[in-house]
């Protein structure tokens, strides 16, 4: 199942895989609940949004107001809460912009939004691939939560 850029997508299936192909500086959170055998991914473009009608259209896209939608959607397919893990890939810094405050690094702000965000629901990351400078794709297996990251170096499995 294909979670594109600011998507969220959420399943039952344990046979199912979720992939987020050419992560930048965005974040895939991959979130599963190994009881109920319930996965979840959202494809995070930006850390924050401070647009309404763009957070309502495209929760998956901010850090902020997607981590909720994320949690909620997982719950109404019957995960619970306090047993959801988070693997988190991505948050490169591929894309550098001049501000007044220096370099504006992206894929940094992304992980420490989405870090946030999840410390704001009490859902634990177990696993990570973020930072440095290369772009990856991630595939989570529903059924067991292994996720794994494939760079143009190789890949890494994350049980």
């Amino acid at each position: 199942i294909a979670v594109g850029l600011g998507e969220i997508r959420v399943s039952r299936d344990p046979d199912a895989v979720l992939v987020s192909f050419g992560l930048g500086s965005c974040v895939a959170v991959c979130a599963y609940d190994l009881s109920a055998r319930v996965g979840g991914m959202m494809h995070v473009v930006l850390p924050y949004c401070s647009n309404k009608e763009s957070a309502r259209k495209f929760p998956g896209k901010y850090a902020d107001v997607g981590m909720p939608t994320l949690i909620r959607e997982m719950e109404n397919c019957g995960a619970v809460r306090t047993r959801i893990r988070v693997k988190l890939a991505g948050g490169a810094s591929v894309i550098h912009a001049a501000t007044f405050d220096g370099l504006l690094d992206m894929g940094q702000k992304n992980v420490v939004a989405v870090r946030a965000a999840l410390e704001r629901e009490g859902v634990p990351v177990v696993s990570f691939d973020t930072g440095g400078n290369k772009g990856r794709s991630v595939w989570m297996l529903v059924g067991t939560g292994a996720m794994t990251v494939r760079t143009a170096a190789g890949a890494t499995v994350y049980p």
